[in-house]
């Protein structure tokens, strides 16, 4: 039996040019990197048959390049590697134009106060696919529910002479928490996100780009 189907960590990669790529309604596709553990017997022959099922769903739904299945202490260790959309959306609604359960979306920021000097919101989301997603996975184990949230990893750079200003909270930067984060991004940050209310609640870094 496979328990478990959430990330130990999703680490992503954004360039200031594929936000803007992005704002100004061309497809983009930013790279991922996902580690996460499932508790199993690592010598039963359903175990491994499921497993081969599971790769199947993923490669349905996500860009895969790399899904890598390693033994662990408790189970199996899974590695994958690929890329996932960065839209723009101008509404509220969950995006349909993507076959993946989960993207990386911008929208435009209307939040007022001092939030209002930030242009644009980029955060880790969830597709109208992901309930057909997480519904394939499930007919294979009950067990594997994928969480909507998942334990998120931002590496933003800057390319060219774009100046990215950004402003978010709850974020490790740096190997330091802070509750509050505002910076100009010089040439690259790492902004760690996960646990606590982001077991329920989406990631959002407000950002503008000039």
């Amino acid at each position: 039996m496979l328990i478990g189907c959430k990330a130990d960590q999703i680490e992503t990669s954004i360039k200031s040019k594929d936000l803007r790529k992005a704002i100004a309604g061309n497809p983009v596709s930013v790279e991922f990197e996902a580690e996460l553990s499932l508790m199993a017997d690592t010598e039963d022959e359903e175990t491994k048959a499921q497993l081969k099922s599971i790769e199947k769903i993923v490669e349905k739904y996500l860009s895969i390049e790399e899904f890598d299945i390693t033994k662990g202490d408790f189970g199996f260790n899974i590695k994958i590697e690929g890329e996932l959309p960065l839209v723009y959306s101008t509404g509220s609604k969950a995006i349909t134009s993507v076959e993946s359960p989960w993207v990386m979306k911008v929208s435009d920021n209307r939040d007022a106060g001092i939030l209002s000097g930030f242009s644009h919101k980029l955060t880790f989301s969830t597709t109208s696919q992901f309930d057909a997603f997480s519904g394939e996975l499930q007919n294979i184990n009950l067990m594997l529910s994928p969480d909507e949230r998942q334990p998120m990893k931002f590496k933003l750079k800057t390319t060219g002479n774009d100046v990215l200003h950004i402003f978010t909270g709850g974020a490790e930067v740096g190997g330091e928490t802070r509750v509050l984060y505002e910076a100009r991004v010089e040439k690259r940050i790492s902004l760690t996100m996960q646990g606590g209310v982001y077991d329920s609640a989406e990631q959002v870094i407000y950002f503008s780009l000039k």
